[in-house]
C-alpha cells in the first residue's frame, strides 16, 4: 500500500501540532518542518520525518522548499499563514499541492482584514454585516473623527496586515483606550501601509466557527465558545468548551461563501449571551490554534480535508454528541492567571479565586489539555519544561538589568 507523504509546516504552533496529530494517527506518512530546532512539534511521536528549515520571510526558504519537496516526494503541503506568503509571488509553482488551493486573489483577500471587511461591507446587505463600528484608513481624509466616535467608548483595535505593508511586512493587532490615541497610532502607521483597519470594542465572549468547505459546499463545522483569554482582557482562548449557536454559525457560513473561500477556516466572533447579539471580527484562513478541540470533539478536519484531496470525500455536519472543556495550559493558562494578577482592576477575592481555579482544574479529568494527547503525552511534559526554563531565564535576566 502506497502512503501519502505529507508537509505539515510550522509544528512550532500548537493548531499546527493538532494537525500533525490528525494525520499521523490516520496513518499518513508525515513530514514536520519549523524555522527553529526546539520548535515543540517536531518532537511528536506522530512527526515521522523532522527538518529545521530556514526561516520563511528569508530568500533561502524557496529553494530550499524546492529541493525539499523533490528529495522527499511530498504530495501535499499543509500550510501556516507564513508559509502561504513565502510562496505568494511563487503562488502557482506551489499551489497544486495545497488542498482546496484557491486563486491568488481569493487567498490574499482572506488574509488581509483590510479586504475581508471591505468585501462584506461591499457584497451583504448591511442587515447580514454583523460587524463591530469600524472603518478603513487609506489616507488622512478617511482617518477617524473623534467627534464622530464620541458616543463609543474605548477601546478600539488598529489592525495592519502584513501583506499592506509597505516596507518590513509587519503586521499589527494594537489596542487603544480611546479615539485620540487609535487616531494618533493610526497616523503613525500610515505611511508604511496601504490601508489600517480600526474597530471598535463589542462585548461578549469570543467564538470560533470551524469549518471546511469544499467545491462550494460547507462539509465538516463545529463551534468553540472562551471561557477564559489570554490576557484576560481578550485575547487567545485559553479555556474553551464546544459550543453550538445555529444563527452564528449561518452567519459565519454566508460570509465564507461571500469571502469566496476555499478550504478550512475559523471564522471569529464576539457574542454576547445577555442580549444574543453577535458581531464578526475576522476569518483565520487556516488551520486555528484551537483545533485539539475539534479533535477531542470527533470533528477531524486535518483527516477529512487530505482524505478529500486524494479522493475520499467524507461529511461532519452535526452537533458533536459530548460537551468538550479543553485548556491550552501551558503557556495560555498560566498566562490568563498572571494577566488577572497583574491587573488593578480585578479584587483580591477574584484573584484568590483564580489562583484555586487554576489548579484545581487539574484534578478535574474531564477537562483536556491541547498537549496532553493519546500517544503524543510527552509533549505536554516537554512544554511545561520548555516554560520553567524560558521563565528562569526571564528572571535571571531582570535580576542583572536589576
Amino acid at each position: 500500500m502506497n502512503v501519502a507523504k505529507v508537509l505539515v509546516v510550522g509544528v512550532n504552533a500548537v493548531g499546527m501540532i493538532g494537525v500533525l496529530r490528525s494525520l499521523g494517527r490516520a496513518g499518513y506518512e508525515t513530514f514536520a518542518i519549523a524555522e527553529k530546532e526546539d520548535a515543540l512539534g517536531l518532537y511528536s511521536t506522530y512527526a515521522k520525518h523532522v527538518s529545521c528549515c530556514p526561516f520563511m520571510d528569508s530568500s533561502e526558504f524557496l529553494p530550499w522548499l524546492r529541493e525539499y519537496l523533490k528529495e522527499k516526494n511530498i504530495e501535499v503541503i499543509i500550510p501556516n499563514e507564513e508559509f502561504l506568503h513565502a510562496i505568494s509571488e511563487d503562488y502557482h509553482e506551489f499551489s497544486h499541492f495545497l488542498p482546496d488551493a484557491v486563486s491568488i486573489d481569493v487567498w490574499q483577500r482572506c488574509l488581509s482584514k483590510v479586504a475581508t471587511q471591505q468585501t462584506i461591507t461591499e457584497n451583504l446587505p448591511e442587515a447580514s454585516w454583523h460587524l463591530p463600528i469600524a472603518g478603513i484608513v487609506r489616507d488622512k481624509a478617511s482617518m477617524p473623527v473623534e467627534l464622530e466616535l464620541a458616543a463609543c467608548a474605548g477601546p478600539f483595535y488598529v489592525k495592519a496586515d502584513a501583506g499592506l505593508s509597505r516596507g518590513a511586512k509587519d503586521a499589527h493587532v494594537i489596542r487603544c483606550e480611546s479615539v485620540a490615541e487609535m487616531v494618533e497610532l493610526i497616523e503613525h502607521l500610515l505611511p508604511g501601509y496601504d490601508a489600517i483597519l480600526w474597530q471598535h470594542y463589542v462585548p461578549g465572549r469570543k467564538v470560533g466557527v470551524s469549518l471546511w468547505r469544499h467545491n462550494g459546499e460547507i462539509v465538516a463545522q463545529n463551534m468553540t465558545l472562551g471561557i477564559h483569554m489570554q490576557p484576560w482582557e481578550g485575547g487567545m482562548m485559553s479555556l474553551r468548551e464546544s459550543f453550538w449557536h445555529e444563527q452564528l454559525l449561518i452567519d459565519a457560513i454566508e460570509k465564507m461563501e461571500t469571502l469566496g473561500w476555499q478550504g478550512v477556516a475559523m471564522m471569529e466572533y464576539k457574542w454576547d449571551p445577555a442580549t444574543d447579539e453577535f458581531w464578526f471580527i475576522e476569518i483565520n484562513a487556516r488551520y486555528w490554534g484551537y483545533l485539539h478541540l475539534d479533535l477531542f470533539s470527533g470533528k477531524d478536519f486535518p483527516k477529512l480535508q487530505t482524505d478529500a484531496f486524494f479522493g475520499e470525500i467524507k461529511k461532519d455536519l452535526e452537533r458533536p454528541s459530548t460537551h468538550v472543556v479543553c485548556r491550552h495550559t501551558v503557556p495560555g493558562e498560566i498566562g490568563y492567571m498572571l494577566s488577572k494578577l497583574r491587573s488593578n482592576d480585578v479584587s483580591i477575592c477574584r484573584k484568590m479565586i483564580t489562583i484555586f481555579g487554576f489548579f484545581l482544574r487539574f484534578f478535574n479529568f474531564r477537562i483536556k489539555s491541547d498537549l496532553f494527547f493519546e500517544g503524543d503525552r510527552l509533549l505536554y511534559l516537554r512544554s511545561w519544561r520548555n516554560f520553567i526554563k524560558n521563565y528562569k531565564l526571564i528572571l535571571i535576566l531582570k535580576l542583572q538589568i536589576v
